[in-house]
């Protein structure tokens, strides 16, 4: 299926100011990006930047002060199709690829240190993989309450364990922390969610699973294959689809994508 994507993202800068914007399809959940291009204000000259840990694809640049847009259009091609009954059990830690095993460990929104004995008693007794992963997902389903602007963009993983609510990045937090307590490699991964009415950016977890990346949405708002993603990393730190740094204030955020 073809998808044609449009971003538009608007701010007010009060004073000269850095942005770094991680808005490009990646290609991770199997999408050929056909085409793209990124339009910006006149006379600005960004840098592309491919980010190792990701790898993400990032664009960074300096804005005068003033009103500024970001416009990102795609044509993307995708036949994701979820299935994870192929998935079983999760590897053994020393034979797990290098690449993956700073998913192990904790990271500033997922305290998986903090989260073992309450991954252990709730799902430890569920078969080691696929079936523990899936518990997770289901238990976060079912106890944490999806409540737009209900969280600050600090939340970690254990605030929304105590809050029992959040944003799909909370849930995201959530279930990669929990997982990494019981050792298996976990990360957090942007996308933009297609199938969404509207659509919209989106976050999820992953879990590395039968030599692959496999994805979770705990939050059960959009289809696993109605995905396309953008960037993927520890937590949302790494992931964010704007930073700034400077006086700025976000205005306007337009996200349209169509299939066909």
């Amino acid at each position: 299926m073809r998808l044609s994507i449009l971003t538009r993202l608007s701010y007010e800068v009060r004073a000269p100011a850095t942005f770094i914007f991680a808005v490009q399809c990646g290609g991770g959940f199997g999408e050929t990006v056909l085409s793209e291009e990124i339009e910006l204000p006149p006379g600005v000259v960004a840098d592309f930047i491919i980010d190792a840990t990701g790898p993400n694809r990032l664009v960074r640049f300096s804005a005068r002060p003033g009103a500024f847009e970001l416009v990102y259009r795609a044509q993307v091609e995708t036949d994701h199709v979820a299935d994870h009954r192929r998935f079983q059990g999760g590897a053994v830690i020393e034979d797990l690829p290098p690449e993956v095993l700073p998913y192990l460990l904790p990271s500033r929104y997922c305290q998986s240190d903090l989260l073992t004995n309450f991954a252990r008693s709730e799902f430890g007794g569920y078969p080691q993989g696929i079936g523990q992963v899936q518990a997770i997902a289901d238990w976060i389903h079912r106890h944490v309450s999806y409540c737009r602007n209900s969280s600050p963009e600090g939340t970690s993983a254990l605030d929304t364990l105590v809050s029992r609510a959040g944003v799909c990045r909370d849930f995201a937090h959530l279930g990669a922390a929990i997982v990494r307590a019981l050792d298996m490699p976990a990360r957090v991964v942007s996308c933009y969610a297609w199938k969404l009415a509207p659509a919209d950016f989106h976050a999820v977890f992953q879990v590395f699973l039968g030599g692959q990346w496999v994805t979770f949405d705990a939050t059960r708002l959009a289809p696993i294959d109605g995905l396309v993603q953008i960037a993927s990393g520890r937590d949302a730190a790494d992931v964010a689809f704007a930073s700034y740094f400077g006086q700025v204030t976000p205005r306007d955020m337009a996200i349209s994508v169509t299939a066909g």
